[in-house]
């Protein structure tokens, strides 16, 4: 490979020494010398030696290129180590079958690019040569890049194609579905173009009812793709403040590939994308495809297409309503004849003919819950009073003053329990007269209510006085057994005279003379609870 390099030795200064190889300079030169090769002649000299420094050989060599080359050069060659940074300036190689040079693109002219440079890309680069001295090697500053072969914006076209269709962008499965029928329809397009007047003219003809809402916006130059995207996510973001949009129209009328190509850029494609509102794509003629077509929901081959796709044709839609209309008339007799015939067959029935047999089912039903109620009753009241006989003979079989107390909290817990119980089945009884006595009073005539009302009312004052008069029996009943304990309370008898006496060692009462002996201490107990303490002095004397 023949590559065009220079090489710098600058070890202490002492010797300076150029190495240059390159085509160009295997031309034959003008007559005329720069002074810069006449000092390299002089310092070339066995007798005078010239010393010179890198900085001063660079710029030398920098100066030679700038008057030996044209201002201007047009570079053919591949790309690679294609190596955009961060800054946005990019990097890369110019290379051919025998040689390669390093070039540069700032980012004032990269940005401007319409396509991507990359590795193995054949271009045609317009710039100029110069020498980066920091690094003591010439470069090609790019002003200007563009494909070989295909133009640029072709180029830029299919790749950002590409790139969208990776991303799944064009994906049937992302396009909306277009109302049958629109009522509000928003066009995005310019307000002075042929455009405009088509979609207003075929919406009008076709269609009068829609409401139709004009946006407009450029649709070419440097800030028609801004212009039309923002539109189309203010009408996405403001659809309830402007009425409800149905659909919306984006597009314009034809043109050049560089007249259309707003409708190319990746801004307008993620709008269009990202909208909520069904999107119809009208661009151009019908042979223009643009971005903008791919990623839209529906595309239109021209702006008349766009409208004739958004609405319905009246004169076609008149026959079906008609249809519908007949259809919608007889069905609604019909539902008028079916209605009728059930509300006969509801009136007919017997709780709307004999209202008063219900009534009397209802006082039948109460009577038969009296029944059950005055039963139940009756059967609680045997249940007690056989209880209450039980703990009589169980009393009567066992200790009296041990069984007292047990028998006392048994009797104040079954009267807790029976009371308790008699005032819940007494409430619940009550709160069934009471639901039976609200439906009476929702299902029968008014004289009905109040008569129910009273029988309710005797039923009640009925069940309170037994309930009383149950209460005062068993209450009699329980002094009645107290008064029969207290009697046989043995401390009862200490009240006549009588005493116990218990050994003081283990409480026994002593019954047997045997049972005692000399030096046993006694306790005896007296009336009112008074305690006396004694000692066995000798043994009683056996009779």
């Amino acid at each position: 490979m023949n590559q065009g390099s220079f090489s710098f030795s600058d070890s202490n200064q002492k010797t300076g020494r150029l190495s240059y190889q390159s085509d160009f300079f295997d031309k034959k030169k003008p007559a005329r010398k720069s002074s810069a090769v006449q000092s390299h002649q002089i310092a070339a000299t066995p007798k005078v030696r010239t010393v010179y420094s890198v900085t001063q050989i660079t710029r030398m060599i920098k100066l030679t290129l700038n008057e030996n080359l044209p201002g201007k050069i047009v570079l053919a060659g591949e790309i690679s180590n294609c190596k955009p940074h961060d800054s946005g300036h990019l990097y890369l190689t110019l290379k051919d079958e025998n040689a390669q040079v390093a070039a540069v693109m700032w980012k004032s002219a990269f940005g401007k690019l319409k396509f991507r440079p990359a590795n193995g890309m054949a271009v045609i680069a317009t710039g100029r040569i110069d020498v980066y001295e920091p690094q003591g090697k010439y470069q090609f500053y790019i002003d200007k890049l563009e494909p070989s072969g295909a133009g640029a914006l072709d180029l830029a076209f299919r790749q950002l194609a590409e790139k969208l269709r990776k991303e799944g962008l064009f994906n049937e499965s992302h396009k909306k579905p277009l109302p049958k029928f629109p009522a509000t329809i928003a066009i995005v397009t310019s307000p002075t173009g042929a455009a405009v007047k088509d979609i207003d003219k075929t919406l009008s003809r076709r269609f009068p009812a829609v409401r139709k809402l004009l946006y407009p916006v450029a649709v070419q130059g440097g800030n028609a793709a801004g212009e039309i995207a923002s539109a189309v996510s203010i009408l996405n973001r403001r659809r309830a403040q402007l009425g409800g949009i149905d659909l919306m129209i984006v597009g314009r009328g034809g043109g050049s590939l560089e007249d259309l190509w707003a409708f190319n850029e990746e801004v307008v494609a993620r709008a269009i994308f990202a909208s909520e509102i069904p999107v119809i794509s009208a661009v151009g003629h019908e042979i223009d495809v643009t971005i903008a077509d791919m990623v839209a929901d529906r595309r239109a081959a021209t702006p008349t297409a766009a409208a004739e796709t958004a609405v319905p044709d009246r004169n076609e839609l008149r026959p079906n309503l008609r249809q519908c209309q007949y259809r919608m008339e007889h069905s609604l007799q019909r539902r008028c004849e079916s209605a009728q015939a059930g509300l006969r067959q509801i009136a007919s029935r017997t709780m709307f003919m004999r209202p008063l047999d219900l009534l009397r089912n209802k006082r039948q039903l109460l009577d038969e819950r009296t029944a059950i109620l005055s039963r139940h009753f009756s059967d609680l009241l045997c249940r007690t009073a056989g209880a209450i006989d039980n703990f009589d003979d169980i009393l009567r079989g066992i200790e009296p003053h041990t069984a007292l107390a047990r028998a006392g909290t048994r009797l104040s817990e079954l009267r807790h329990r029976l009371h308790s119980a008699m005032i819940e089945f007494c409430h619940i009884r009550k709160n069934l007269l009471t639901v039976i006595f609200s439906r009476f009073k929702a299902a029968t005539p008014k004289h009905r209510v109040v008569h129910q009302r009273s029988l309710l009312d005797n039923a009640t004052r009925r069940i309170d006085s037994a309930c009383s008069q149950f209460l005062r029996q068993n209450r009699q009943q329980l002094d009645t057994l107290t008064k029969r304990l207290e009697n046989l309370d043995p401390r009862a008898v200490l009240n006549r005279g009588y005493s116990i006496t218990r050994l003081k060692e283990n409480k026994r009462i002593v019954s047997d003379k045997s049972k005692i002996k000399a030096g046993d201490k006694l306790l005896t107990e007296l009336a009112n609870k008074t305690i006396m303490e004694s000692e066995v002095i000798s043994p009683p004397r056996k009779h």
